[in-house]
């Protein structure tokens, strides 16, 4: 199954919003895949997340530009 490009900049806004509202909550732990975590560490997470989306959508977009041309 292919993802839509638009999907990709979707999800990768989604985690960047996500992302930013962490840097607003005051707890020191948060409970990733049934453990819990540091705060920096799931933050990270997310923002790591948030990057491979957004590059999956520029990539995308590049190799469509590149096959029109």
């Amino acid at each position: 199954m292919k993802f839509s490009k638009s999907a990709y900049l979707v999800m990768g806004l989604l985690f960047t919003i996500d992302f930013f509202f962490s840097l607003f909550d005051n707890a020191s732990s948060h409970k990733l895949f049934f453990w819990d975590v540091n705060i920096w560490v799931y933050r990270s997470y997310r923002f790591l997340i948030a990057i491979v989306f957004i590059k999956l959508y520029i990539d995308g977009k590049k190799i469509d530009s590149e096959k029109l041309t």
